[in-house]
């Protein structure tokens, strides 16, 4: 007769083993407690397997209102576990490279979805609360994409005005482009210099030579929307008016 391993205190998604009950007619079974407070009982290999996480009343709650084998909702759990577990997963550095895991309830999608299902709402992300923070009910909550990108420790913080706020944020409050807001920082411009829109009567040096943007765009056979599209998108004045137009800019 094989060896009994014991799951006695084991978590499998929402079920806790309490105690083993002897061997059933196949296998050995568990009583188990689930997170809603109803007991249900197991074989070794169901829990072992990951088949059996719950009760039931998972199950019947979410394929009522997501149809779990289609939810988009399972491919937020899976890439969730990708970015901690598998390093070859090109965002690993930011999350599992830094130690960022998830907790042990969420190893199981039932476990997840028994957590986050209900303010789940279509178009929303998986955010961190804590970006240096695991993954968990505590820490986790879903937003706009545009919320969740406010919040990655990619996305710089300054200073302006006495006001701290991310570059997009900044660049939202002030009415510009945000990429060309950061390519200007990036460049080394100061945040007043930054911060300053495109126009007809902005300078523009190249060359050792000074001229508005209309005046250049006249000088290249180009219109100024033409070239201020380019700079706007955060090209360099030498590509801006050296690069041919192509059919779709003109």
């Amino acid at each position: 007769m094989a060896k009994v391993i014991d799951l006695e205190g084991q978590k499998y998604g929402i079920l806790t083993v309490v105690k083993g009950l002897g061997r059933g007619k196949k296998e050995y079974e568990w009583l188990c407690k689930c997170e809603c407070g109803n007991e249900t009982i197991s074989k070794t290999s169901y829990l072992r397997s990951g088949h059996k996480t719950s009760c039931g009343c998972l199950r019947g709650r979410s394929n009522y209102k997501h149809g779990l084998s289609q939810s988009p909702l399972r491919n937020v759990h899976a890439n969730m576990k990708k970015r901690c577990n598998n390093p070859k997963n090109k965002s690993f550095k930011n999350y599992g490279g830094r130690g960022i895991t998830y907790c042990e309830k969420w190893e199981t999608f039932e476990g997840f979805l028994d957590d986050m299902l209900d303010d789940y709402k279509k178009g929303l992300t998986l955010d961190r609360i804590d970006v240096n923070g695991n993954y968990n009910k505590e820490n986790c909550r879903w937003v706009d994409k545009k919320t969740q990108a406010n919040n990655t420790t990619a996305n710089r913080h300054i200073t302006y005005k006495g006001e701290t706020l991310t570059v997009s944020q900044t660049a939202d409050k002030y009415g510009i482009d945000y990429e060309l807001f950061r390519h200007r920082l990036k460049k080394g411009l100061a945040i007043d210099e930054a911060l300053k829109p495109i126009s007809a009567v902005e300078s523009v040096t190249y060359n050792g030579e000074t001229k508005t943007v209309a005046e250049w765009a006249r000088l290249r056979g180009m219109t100024y929307y033409q070239l201020k599209k380019r700079l706007m998108r955060g090209w360099d004045i030498d590509r801006a008016l050296t690069q041919p137009l192509r059919k779709r800019d003109k």
